[in-house]
């Protein structure tokens, strides 16, 4: 690694991360999410060009094992159905779901079937975005157009809205123990946003030191600790950097992880600390290794 490459990018290296050099996997296109799930990898690509809105049908689902090799590039949909510009993926109950712009589509994972499509209440535009799993069957979706939550039980495709008030609502996590969700924000007007807790029953809060900036990813480490991802600037085109934050969602503090990204966007965590991040701009996946 080029050691003068931190200081060009503003970042501070910290114990635990980019001690090796990073892997550059190329030959996705416009990838946004990358879901782990064992030993596989999954990467949802928006499609040929960066148009998150776009219903062209280019979009698709690549899976990857866990030392990065492909498996297959076009993995779902797998039965002739099509994607769009398909986003932030969860798993549960043997199904894969995938966010695409105004619905969610969930694919048997044994055979690549698509079982499942439930649309978005009306409400005007929308962009599903991110989704994570509660661990009770349900599902939590962030609508970035708007700034909204919502519950969706697979089993009645029913939806509830949790809240509308988090502008540019983007990734997602939830915490079973606490029952709350916590939502990274990149603004109303895509320029800035801030981290938000969401307890069950209450209103959406802002972190009071917490980051802020044109968040995307984020993802809860073994340790507790949080981590997001910051594409710092739409235009032009700019190198991001994740943040690393603690349990609670303060004090973001950069990280080295040795290369510039460019849309460094719904990144993956594995258990032994590796990062999986999509460049999206860059048309590829950096693998991160712990140190």
């Amino acid at each position: 690694m080029n050691r003068f490459l931190p200081l060009a990018l503003g970042l501070t290296l910290l114990p635990g991360f980019a001690a090796a050099a990073p892997r550059v996997i190329p030959g996705f296109a416009t990838p946004e999410s990358v879901l782990i799930d064992g030993d596989r990898r999954y990467v949802s690509n928006i499609g040929t060009t960066l148009d998150p809105l776009a219903k062209d049908g280019d979009g698709f689902i690549s899976s990857l094992g866990a030392d990065g090799t492909l498996i297959d590039r076009h993995a779902f949909p797998a039965d002739g159905t099509t994607l769009d510009a398909p986003k932030g993926m969860a798993i549960t109950g043997g199904r894969l779901y995938v966010a695409d712009i105004d619905r969610v589509i969930g694919f048997d994972i044994a055979t690549g079937i698509r079982g499942f499509e439930a649309s978005l209440p009306a409400g005007g535009p929308s962009l599903a975005n991110d989704l994570a799993a509660t661990g009770d069957g349900a599902l939590l979706l962030s609508d970035t157009l708007r700034g909204a939550v919502y519950r969706l039980d697979p089993a009645t495709r029913g939806w509830t809205l949790l809240t509308d008030a988090i502008p540019g609502a983007n990734g997602i996590v939830y915490d079973a123990a606490t029952r709350a969700a916590l939502v990274a924000g990149l603004g109303a007007d895509f320029s800035g946003g801030d981290l938000y807790t969401l307890p069950e029953g209450g209103p959406a809060r802002r972190v009071e030191g917490g980051p802020h900036g044109i968040l995307d990813g984020l993802a809860r480490l073994p340790d507790g600790r949080l981590l997001v991802s910051d594409w710092i600037a739409l235009s032009p085109p700019t190198p991001g950097r994740l943040l690393l934050l603690r349990p609670d969602g303060t004090d973001p503090t950069p990280l080295d992880l040795g290369i510039p990204i460019l849309g460094p966007a719904d990144f993956g965590a594995a258990a032994d600390g590796t990062l999986w991040i999509p460049a999206t701009l860059g048309d590829a996946v950096v693998v991160a290794p712990p140190s």
